[in-house]
């Protein structure tokens, strides 16, 4: 014959293991965060040539950054071998790509090029005139295979000066289509461009 008394007991002793299986299939998937990193050049930045008298070229601001349709989002985004984008929702960038880029873009240049050459985003723009830098990214992502792709038209913009436009195309390898390793690549492929714009921006 049961005891009467252990049935509460064995009803609350079940009740509590169906809550805890309950928190748990609730419980949120860990998010993860992902950021880019300015990378020093190879070499110091080279100082403004000529005396300090010399008529200096006005500095350079980045003025616009446009990110192809559908990377510019929180998560990251890889491409798939259908073409369509694998965006992973538990591991997002630390603020708009958009924004990551244009920061970091700034920071590359400014440590490639001789001081005060770059309005930095943030600074106050000089009142003697300002040299204009847009990039506009036709691709900035990886997949399907491990290569981080680059491939940008910039248009710099002087006043009373044509406007000089290039195109660069960058492939960097990665070890592995993780997140950490693609935002390292991302890293790596922005400082590679400002290697290439600051003689340009130089001039």
């Amino acid at each position: 014959m049961t005891d009467r008394r252990t049935v509460p007991h064995a009803m609350a002793a079940l009740l509590a293991v169906v809550l805890l299986a309950g928190c748990g299939l609730m419980r949120r998937p860990e998010i993860h965060h992902y950021s880019l990193e300015v990378i020093a050049p190879a070499a110091p930045a080279a100082a403004a040539p000529g005396p300090p008298s010399a008529v200096a070229a006005p500095p350079v601001g980045l003025a616009a950054i446009v990110l192809p349709p559908g990377l510019d989002r929180q998560e990251v985004a890889v491409r798939r071998n259908d073409g369509r984008l694998d965006v992973r929702g538990t591991e997002l960038w630390a603020a708009p790509l958009e924004t990551l880029v244009l920061h970091t873009l700034a920071f590359d240049l400014a440590g490639r090029l001789p001081e005060g050459a770059v309005v930095l985003p943030g600074q106050t723009q000089p009142t003697g005139g300002l040299r204009s830098l847009d990039v506009a990214f036709e691709e900035l992502a990886a997949g399907p295979e491990p290569v981080l792709v680059l491939d940008a038209r910039w248009t710099l913009r002087t006043p009373g000066a044509a406007d000089l436009a290039r195109r660069e195309r960058i492939a960097e390898p990665l070890a592995s289509l993780d997140s950490a390793e693609i935002a390292a690549g991302t890293s790596r492929a922005l400082a590679e461009l400002a290697d290439r714009l600051a003689p340009e921006l130089g001039r």
